[in-house]
């Protein structure tokens, strides 16, 4: 019982500090429920994606209706693909190893980092084929669909296998390829957050990595601190944003490969 309440105050922060970069927990759901609750990788996995799914259905709401940061066409093409290959990721994770999830894990957070402190982001002229001009409540701008599309498949296959939202590198991809808007990337990652929680969820549990009590009591602490955190978002400047994220990809990475040998 001590173990479950330390963990539920723990995600209760992990919660707030990721609503705040649009992102779902997973970076750290998965490693703080293993090393804490001592419980086997495929069902922490399973739990970490049920508790991606509830922050992110509350954080749609804040950065849709309230942030005006949600581009909801945008995210809706991209939905379609990052659904299919999460719950692909999520269904064929059983057939391996442990240490090799956890490994790709960390490769995963560190290669997300490395792009967003490189910020290096591709040239976008309107009228090109692939660029797409959006208008929005947000505002508008310029991105590149063309660019993004394949990265952004392959992230949400290998996010349905570890067990996380895959945001870490959805951010960096439509930021870096497609010239998205740091905040709007944010934004409209929240329901691609939703959308590869929910599919690559449905395949741990088909295959019985799902613990309802757990993730009924970790959920509420969740939902809590996504709601604080996410109104948040807008109070924190972009440079702000970005090194942050970067600190947590870094973070969450060192922990998984600690993991791995202890």
């Amino acid at each position: 019982m001590e173990g479950l309440i330390i963990t539920a105050i723990v995600l209760l922060c992990v919660s707030l500090v990721f609503s705040m970069f649009g992102k779902g927990g997973g970076e750290f759901y998965l490693p703080v429920i293993i090393t804490i609750l001592n419980i086997p990788f495929y069902t922490a996995a399973g739990v970490s994606l049920f508790l991606i799914f509830l922050q992110s259905i509350s954080m749609v709401f804040v950065y849709s209706a309230r942030n005006k940061l949600l581009d909801w066409k945008l995210a809706i093409t991209l939905a379609i693909v990052v659904a299919s290959m999460a719950f692909l990721g999520g269904f064929v994770s059983y057939g391996i190893p442990v240490a090799y999830l956890k490994t790709l894990f960390a490769i995963f957070l560190l290669v997300s980092a490395y792009f967003m402190l490189r910020r290096k982001n591709v040239n976008v002229s309107r009228g090109k084929f692939g660029v797409w001009h959006r208008e929005f409540s947000g505002g508008s701008y310029d991105m590149n669909l063309l660019y993004i599309i394949l990265p952004v498949a392959l992230v949400a296959f290998v996010a349905g296998m570890v067990g996380i939202s895959g945001g870490g590198l959805i951010i960096p991809v439509c930021f870096l390829l497609g010239a998205v808007p740091l905040n709007i990337a944010m934004g409209t990652n929240t329901f691609l957050v939703l959308t590869s929680s929910s599919m690559s969820f449905l395949g741990h549990a088909l295959k019985g990595g799902f613990d309802f009590k757990l993730c009924l009591i970790l959920g509420a602490m969740v939902i809590l601190g996504s709601q604080i955190g996410s109104r948040l978002h807008t109070r924190v400047n972009e440079s702000f944003l970005r090194i942050g994220f970067v600190i947590i990809l870094v973070a969450a990475a060192v922990w998984m490969i600690i993991k791995i040998f202890f």
